[in-house]
């Protein structure tokens, strides 16, 4: 029984490869490139994981402290105009989204790593995240029922400002996982100062 088993460990890779139609065939074998588009030839790629729900359970429990902040908002205007509004999905207007106030790319002058963010502080440099990847983090806080109201007035822009924040603090993670930008990474701190 032993044997078999083992005769069989060594069959999976090779059969792995012969589904893929990379047997060899003269295509070059292991060395020559072979038939994978990301070179290193055809050696099978075969991977065992075992996966544990536990992580999974840790994260979704983290999601709804994180959305606590902003149910204290002043309650947002449901309005049309394409935005979303909270409780709903759908695009949001990037056009409603406050700039950034922070160039992506500026070096710090301290001769780190780092970039410069508000106040000369520390970011890092994937900071702030391209607008396009904010508009998809604020849709997602939307669908988790955040609002983003598209109205004028002074709460309606306070209230997509904290949903912005949040978005932009999650940017890189999704709803909750608080693997984003920091809001030094723009000027929003003094947005929200003038708002409230």
């Amino acid at each position: 029984m032993r044997s078999i088993l083992i005769l069989a460990f060594a069959i999976l890779p090779a059969l792995s490869v012969a589904q893929r139609g990379g047997g060899g065939g003269g295509r070059g074998g292991f060395g020559g490139g072979g038939g994978f588009p990301h070179g290193g030839g055809n050696a099978p790629n075969t991977f065992i994981t075992v996966a544990s729900a536990a992580p999974a359970a840790a994260t979704s429990a983290a999601a709804p402290p994180a959305a606590t902040p902003p149910a204290a908002a002043p309650p947002a205007a449901t309005g049309g105009g394409g935005a979303a509004t909270g409780g709903g999905s759908g695009a949001v207007d990037a056009s409603l989204i406050p700039p950034y106030g922070i160039t992506p790319g500026v070096k710090s002058s301290d001769g780190t790593a780092n970039c410069a963010g508000d106040n000369g502080k520390n970011i890092p440099c994937t900071c702030p995240p391209p607008v396009n990847n904010l508009v998809t983090a604020i849709e997602a806080q939307v669908a988790n029922g955040l609002a983003f109201p598209s109205g004028t007035s002074q709460a309606n822009q306070l209230t997509r400002l904290n949903t912005a924040i949040i978005a932009l603090q999650n940017v890189n993670g999704g709803p909750g996982s608080g693997v984003g930008c920091p809001i030094v990474s723009t000027t929003w701190t003094e947005l929200r100062a003038s708002l409230q």
